[in-house]
C-alpha cells in the first residue's frame, strides 16, 4: 500500500493494540473526556474478550451472564428472562450508539457518559487482568475513584 512516507508500517499484536487503547481511555476518563473514553475503552474490551475467547474462556460479560443465569434458577424474572444476545445487546448499548448512525437512528441521545466509561473501562480492566495484561495506569483510574467518588 502507499505510504506518505512519515513513518514505517509496524507489526503489532491485539493484545497490544487494546493494551494501549485502554490505558488511553483511562487517560481520557481522568481528564473528564468520557465520550471518547468509551468507544476506545469498548474497542479494547472487545478485542481483549476475543482474545480470552481464543483460550477457551469466558470474558467479563460471558462470567456476568453464567452469574445471571445461576440467579434465574432461583428467581427466573432477573434481567426480564433476557436471553443472552439481547442481554449482551443491552449492556453494549451505548458504546454502540456512540459509534454508529443508522437509517431510523435518533439524531440526540440521552446517556449518563461517566457511568458509561466507568462500566467500559471496568470490564476492559477485568478482561485485562484476566489475560494477566499489566495496565500501567490502571492504579492511578482507581486512586481517582477513591478519592472522587469512594468506590
Amino acid at each position: 500500500m502507499n505510504t506518505l512516507g512519515f513513518e514505517d508500517d509496524i507489526k503489532i499484536s491485539k493484545q497490544e493494540i487494546a493494551k494501549i487503547q485502554l490505558v488511553e481511555a483511562i487517560n481520557l476518563f481522568l481528564c473528564g473526556k468520557y465520550l471518547c473514553a468509551i468507544t476506545l475503552a469498548g474497542a479494547a474490551e472487545e478485542i481483549l474478550a476475543r482474545l480470552i475467547n481464543q483460550q477457551g474462556k469466558p470474558s467479563v460479560i460471558e462470567e456476568s451472564f453464567e452469574a445471571i443465569q445461576a440467579a434465574r434458577k432461583k428467581n427466573a424474572s432477573i434481567m426480564s428472562g433476557m436471553p443472552r444476545n439481547e442481554i449482551f445487546n443491552y449492556w453494549n448499548t451505548s458504546r454502540n450508539i456512540l459509534k454508529h448512525h443508522g437509517k431510523t437512528s435518533d439524531e440526540f441521545v440521552t446517556i449518563n457518559l461517566f457511568d458509561e466509561a466507568y462500566w467500559m473501562i471496568l470490564r476492559g480492566l477485568t478482561n485485562a487482568k484476566n489475560l494477566e495484561i499489566h495496565i500501567r495506569n490502571q492504579t492511578d483510574f482507581e486512586n481517582w475513584l477513591i478519592i472522587n467518588i469512594n468506590l
